[in-house]
C-alpha cells in the first residue's frame, strides 16, 4: 500500500491529534545529496547511509570458517533504518546460492532455524517473492520478525564469543560472522545521531538532542519538450577534423586509452537541445568493466566540452548509466545513472549490491547511496516535504500521493521501452512481427488505463463528495500502478529469459 494511501487511512485522526562513491567532479548531484552519503567497513560487516539518511548495515559469514563437514556456505544479513526517533530496524537474510560446480545451492523452501549460541532457536519465515531494483532480479530475501531482529542485534553486539548459525531441515548450516559487528553498527547509531539515546543500538542513553532527522527524497523533473532529433549534420561531425581536434584535447585531459594522433577517434554523437551535442568515446577499459566518456558540447566551439562522466556504459534519450562488476564472476555490482533535468545532467541515483561473497548472481542486496523521484513536467508537490507534517493535511497527502504517482508513472514507462526493446529482440528482422509487438503492447497498456481509471472512480465515488474523495482516488491509482509496475517487470523478465 502506498505510503500516502496508509496516511490517507488514519490522516484526520493524524492530523487532528498532532500539535501539529566519488563522482566525476563536473557533474551536479541531486540538490547536493551526495555529499550526505557516509559507508564504514569493518571485518565482515558494512553500513551504508543514502541521501534520506536511512541507513542498511549488513554482515556476511567469515570466508575463512567452514561448516561440521567442512564446506563453505555464504550467508548475509541486511539491517535497515530510516532516520529519526524510535525507528523501527528491520532486517532480512539471504543465503548463498552461487554455485561455481554447476550444483544447486538454493535453499529454497527448506525450513531454516536461527540458533544464537546455542540458548536461543526460531524459524525463520518463508522466502519472499523475487523484486526488481533498478533492473536487477533480487530473490531468496527471508524476512526476519521483529523478535529475531532483537535476539540478533544483541547478539552481534555482545562481547565475548558468540555463535549465530542457520540450520536447515536438509542439514545445511550457515555461519554469520560476528567480526566487525558492534563497530559497524556503533557507526550506524553515529550516522543517525542516536548515539546515548534511546534509540540507540550499541549505546544507549537518555540524551535528546542531534537526532538526524528523515530527508524526502529529492525530485527529478524531465523536461516534456522532446529531445531533438539526431541529424545527419550531427553525427557527420564524427569525422569532422575540428570537431575531432576538440574532442581529443577533452579526451586527452579526461582518459588513458586515448588514440594516437594518426588515428581516428570513434565517436558517438547524439543531439541533446538545440545548441548542444552528447558526445561519448572510449575512455578505459580493464579486465571486466569498460567506461566510456561522455561530455555535453555545446555547438558554439569557443565553449569548452564539459565532462559528465569518465565511466558509462550507455548514453539514450537523457539518460547516462554507469555499470561496473565488483570481479569476474559478478557477485557484486556497483552502478549510477545521470538524468538531464533541462540544464545539467543530475545524478539521479547509485547503489551496489554489497560485498564480494558469493551470495547471488549480481549480488545480495540493493544498497542505495543516491536515490530520487523521477518524474515528467513539473512536480506536483512542489514546495512540500513529504516527509514532514505538511504531508498529512488532505491537500498534502494529494500532492504528495501525485508525486509519487509521477515517480511511477515514469518508471512504468521505463519498463514499457525495455519491453519494446526486448520484443525487437525477439523478432529481429521480422519487421511485421515487431510493429504488432508494439502494437499490442500499447493496447494492453490503454487497456490497464481505461481500468485503473473505472476502478478508482469506484473507490472515490464511495466518499461521496467528502474531502477524502480526491485522495482515497489518487491512493487507488498509486496502488493499482504499482501492481502494474510489477507485472510489467515479470514480463519483461520472461522476454529476457
Amino acid at each position: 500500500m502506498s505510503n500516502y494511501l496508509k496516511r490517507i487511512a488514519n490522516g484526520y485522526t493524524v492530523a487532528t491529534s498532532l500539535a501539529l562513491l566519488s563522482m566525476s567532479a563536473l557533474v551536479t548531484p541531486a540538490h547536493g545529496f551526495e555529499s550526505e552519503v557516509q559507508s564504514f567497513f569493518h571485518g565482515d560487516w558494512e553500513v551504508t547511509c543514502d541521501n534520506t539518511h536511512t541507513c542498511r548495515a549488513v554482515g556476511y559469514h567469515n570466508p575463512e570458517q567452514r561448516n561440521k563437514a567442512g564446506e563453505y556456505n555464504p550467508v548475509s544479513v541486511i539491517f535497515t533504518r530510516a532516520a529519526g526517533e524510535n525507528a523501527k530496524v528491520t532486517g532480512r537474510v539471504k543465503f548463498g546460492a552461487l554455485s561455481f560446480d554447476g550444483e544447486d545451492k538454493h535453499a529454497g523452501n527448506d525450513t531454516i532455524t536461527l540458533s544464537i549460541n546455542d540458548t536461543y532457536q526460531s524459524v525463520l519465515l518463508p522466502e519472499l517473492p523475487s523484486y526488481e531494483q533498478k533492473g536487477i532480479r533480487f530473490s531468496g530475501d527471508r524476512q526476519l520478525t521483529d523478535n529475531q531482529v532483537s535476539e540478533l542485534l544483541k547478539a552481534l553486539t555482545m562481547k565475548g564469543r558468540v555463535s549465530i548459525k542457520f540450520d536447515s531441515n536438509t542439514g545445511d548450516e550457515w555461519y554469520l560472522s560476528t567480526k566487525g559487528s558492534t563497530a559497524v553498527l556503533l557507526k550506524m547509531d553515529d550516522y543517525q545521531g542516536l548515539v546515548e539515546t534511546p534509540f540507540a543500538i550499541v549505546k544507549k542513553g537518555q540524551v535528546s538532542k542531534g537526532i538526524v532527522q528523515p530527508k524526502q527524497v529529492s525530485v527529478i523533473s524531465i523536461p516534456d519538450q522532446p529531445i531533438p532529433v539526431t541529424t545527419a549534420a550531427d553525427l557527420a561531425l564524427a569525422t569532422d577534423a575540428d570537431f575531432n581536434q576538440r574532442i581529443r584535447t577533452a579526451l586527452n585531459n579526461a582518459c588513458d586509452n586515448v588514440p594516437a594522433e594518426d588515428q581516428p577517434l570513434e565517436l558517438e554523437l547524439a543531439r541533446l537541445t538545440p545548441n548542444k551535442l552528447v558526445v561519448s568515446t572510449m575512455c578505459w577499459s580493464a579486465a571486466y568493466n569498460y567506461g566510456q566518456a561522455v561530455w555535453l558540447v555545446d555547438d558554439d566551439a569557443e565553449i569548452e566540452p564539459v565532462l559528465v562522466t569518465d565511466s558509462a556504459v550507455s548514453y539514450a534519450n537523457g539518460v547516462i548509466d554507469e555499470f561496473m562488476r565488483g570481479r569476474g564472476v559478478g557477485d557484486c555490482l556497483s552502478a549510477r545513472r545521470y538524468i538531464w533535468n533541462g540544464s545539467e545532467f543530475i545524478l539521479a541515483d547509485s547503489y551496489t549490491t554489497g560485498a564480494c561473497r558469493e551470495i547471488a548472481p549480481g549480488g545480495a542486496w540493493y544498497i542505495p547511496t543516491t536515490v530520487s523521484t523521477v518524474i515528467n513536467g513539473i512536480d506536483p508537490a512542489a514546495g512540500i516535504d513529504c516527509e514532514s507534517e505538511q504531508a498529512y493535511s488532505t491537500q498534502g497527502m494529494v500532492k504528495c500521493a501525485q508525486r509519487e504517482l509521477a515517480g511511477l508513472e515514469w518508471q512504468m514507462s521505463e519498463q514499457l521501452a525495455e519491453i519494446e526493446r526486448f520484443s525487437h529482440a525477439e523478432y529481429n528482422t521480422k519487421a511485421d512481427k515487431t510493429r504488432e509487438a508494439a502494437a499490442a503492447i500499447a493496447q494492453a497498456q490503454q487497456a490497464w488505463r481505461t481500468f485503473r481509471k473505472s476502478e478508482c472512480n469506484v473507490q472515490q465515488l464511495s466518499a461521496a463528495e467528502g474531502s477524502m474523495s480526491l485522495p482515497l482516488f489518487v491512493g487507488c491509482q498509486v496502488d493499482l500502478t504499482q501492481k502494474r509496475l510489477q507485472q510489467l517487470q515479470l514480463t519483461k523478465q520472461l522476454l529476457m529469459y
